[in-house]
């Protein structure tokens, strides 16, 4: 009898740790999986707070590039108007000089054409009415007559895909990708093409400058423009990516993601 109740005893107590420990892991797990729920709330939240932070920053940046956009075609256009003018009347008043006013006239035109070029691409207005391909169209006209280097794009006809915060996105990407190749590249040649078929979008950047080590300037200081960038194409819920190697040039890519059936989200 004592054996018995030795036994029984024993077997109780091991259910009973057994049961401790079921409970413990189930506690254990339903707080791990509340935890991971918990860190994923807090991430979203946190890049939600950073795709509305960067909303503020875009709105707020556009406002100023438009009202700088105004400025350039409403007074600075003016005063080259009235230049241009002022060369005609000189030029009837004293028709000898005429050849010598030539080459201000020559300038001025080029003057004139580069800031009506500038004021559209900053103009989001301007931007969302022609659409983001013909926006670059109109940079790639820029950035020819600045001939600093060889830009070589064919114009894309039809539609992005994208949305339209998307598209004014991605244009001030390629605008900050155009201002580095021409700061900091010394490319003689700029390669820019776009890819819309089958309802995708991706965007390529490919100069023969003399590139970089990413690794090193990704850890660097000097980086900040290329984390902005990433920033940005991820706020906009887009891919992006950066090869690059010295004397190699640099490449850069903007894509939009297929979902796990093969079709494209916005």
């Amino acid at each position: 009898m004592v054996d018995k109740d030795i036994i029984f005893a024993i077997v109780s107590s091991t259910l009973l740790i057994l049961l401790l420990i079921a409970i413990l892991v189930i506690v254990f797990f339903i707080s791990g999986k509340q935890r991971i729920k918990q860190e994923m709330e807090m991430a979203e939240a946190k890049l939600s707070f950073e795709r509305e932070l960067r909303q503020v920053e875009t709105e707020v940046s556009e406002h100023v590039m438009s009202q700088f956009a105004q400025e350039i075609h409403d007074n600075i256009g003016q005063l080259l108007t009235a230049m241009h003018i002022q060369i005609q009347n000189q030029k009837l008043d004293h028709p000898q000089l005429a050849e010598e006013f030539r080459p201000t006239e020559i300038y001025l035109g080029e003057v004139s054409q580069h800031l009506r070029l500038l004021s559209r691409t900053l103009n989001n207005d301007y931007i969302g009415h022609i659409g983001l391909l013909g926006a670059i169209q109109t940079e790639v006209e820029r950035l020819r007559a600045l001939k600093r280097f060889e830009v070589h794009w064919l114009p894309v006809k039809g539609k992005s895909n994208l949305g339209k915060d998307q598209e004014l996105m991605v244009f001030r990407i390629f605008q900050e990708l155009t201002q580095n190749a021409l700061r900091h590249s010394a490319a003689k040649n700029l390669y820019i093409e776009i890819d819309t078929k089958n309802g995708q979008f991706e965007l390529s950047l490919r100069d023969d400058g003399c590139g970089f080590v990413h690794e090193q300037v990704q850890a660097s200081r000097k980086a900040s423009g290329l984390r902005n960038i990433a920033k940005r194409a991820q706020l906009a819920g887009l891919e992006c990516s950066i090869s690059s190697s010295p004397g190699k040039g640099c490449e850069f890519k903007l894509k939009k993601p297929a979902t796990h059936n093969g079709s494209q989200k916005q």
